[in-house]
C-alpha cells in the first residue's frame, strides 16, 4: 500500500500545491507593501487642496491660487448638491464677488475670508456634506 503509484502521486500534488500557495502569499505581500509605499508616498489632493510630505507653499509667495482653487472646488460641490435637491444654488452659495473679496485679501482670516467660509460651512451642514480636510492656511 506504501507503494501505490496514486499516492505517491497526490502527495506530489499536495506538495506543489502547497508550494504555490506560498509563493502566491509572498508576492501579495509584495504587491501591498510596494502599494503602501506608493500611496504614501503620494501627494493627496483633498477638496483641491494639495498636500504633499513637506506641506503646500503658495506659488512665489502668493496664496490668492491657493485661495481661489480651494474656494472653487468647494463651492463646486456645493453647487451640483443644490442642484440635485432642486435648490437654487445662489441661495445656498456665497457671490463671485464675496469670493473674488476674500481671495483679493490674501488671508483665510480676514473678515471676507470669513464670511465666504460660513456660508460655504452653513451649506455643506445643511446638505450633510463632508467639510474638506484641508483649508489653506494663508
Amino acid at each position: 500500500m506504501a507503494d501505490d503509484p496514486s499516492i505517491t502521486r497526490l502527495t506530489r500534488l499536495v506538495k506543489l500545491t502547497l508550494a504555490i500557495n506560498a509563493a502566491m502569499m509572498l508576492v501579495n505581500g509584495a504587491l501591498g507593501y510596494f502599494l503602501l509605499i506608493y500611496v504614501v508616498n503620494e501627494s493627496a489632493t483633498v477638496e483641491g487642496v494639495s498636500i504633499g510630505a513637506a506641506g503646500t507653499e503658495a506659488t512665489n509667495g502668493d496664496p490668492r491660487a491657493d485661495m481661489r482653487e480651494f474656494f472653487k472646488r468647494t463651492n463646486s460641490l456645493l453647487e451640483r448638491t443644490a442642484r440635485r435637491h432642486g435648490t437654487n444654488p445662489m441661495d445656498v452659495c456665497p457671490t463671485t464677488e464675496e469670493f473674488d473679496a476674500a481671495v483679493e485679501s490674501r488671508t483665510m482670516h480676514s473678515p471676507e475670508s470669513e464670511l465666504v467660509l460660513q456660508k460655504l460651512r452653513e451649506g455643506y451642514d445643511y446638505y450633510n456634506l463632508t467639510w474638506p480636510v484641508a483649508v489653506p492656511q494663508r
